[in-house]
């Protein structure tokens, strides 16, 4: 994330009116030429936290960056129009091909996110969710190089691809 780019400050043109940006973007953007404003408010994602009968969380690993080869929980970013719930169940069942049952809300979480040189801030949204069996779990490989059953009590921190993770797992512990 250290070469990566706020997004603010990634906008090199107004998106209305296609005139240069002559400074950087403040927050919130507002075009000098025709007066087009843009908030820079935050994306939206899911994470699920899905345990077995042991307690123990299912973790995908990563295969792609931001935190290629570390751990995380299943999720994604919400499609426009989607809601959240949506999202998660269609996030965990293209990840992991679970088909989650029910969910509870658990926490939320400011987070970055740096993607192609671009930093993007997120709203991070976990649930903790419930699946009939595992016997089904198989994961998108072109996304995901496996997964793991973990305490989560026993997970470093810096296994972790993601902080919001880390903080989400601790809300779980907490309960």
């Amino acid at each position: 994330m250290n070469d990566s780019l706020p997004i603010s400050q990634a906008w090199k043109y107004c998106p209305r009116c296609g005139r240069a940006v002559a400074k950087p973007v403040a927050r919130p953007f507002q075009c000098l030429n025709c007066g087009y404003i843009h908030y820079f408010s935050p994306c939206t994602a899911v994470g699920a936290i899905i345990t077995d009968d042991r307690g123990q969380v299912l973790f995908i690993v990563r295969g792609k960056e931001p935190g290629q080869g570390k751990l995380g929980l299943p999720g994604g970013f919400v499609d426009p129009g989607e809601t959240a719930e949506t999202a998660l169940v269609r996030e965990v069942l293209e990840e992991t091909g679970l088909q989650i049952q029910s969910y509870r809300f658990l926490a939320s979480f400011p987070n970055r996110y740096a993607y192609g040189g671009v930093v993007v801030p997120v709203t991070d949204l976990f649930f903790v969710a419930d699946v009939r069996t595992f016997a089904d779990v198989q994961v998108q490989e072109e996304e995901i190089e496996g997964f793991r059953f973990l305490n989560p009590a026993d997970v470093p921190p810096a296994d972790l691809a993601f902080e919001t993770h880390r903080l989400a797992l601790k809300a779980l512990l907490a309960r």
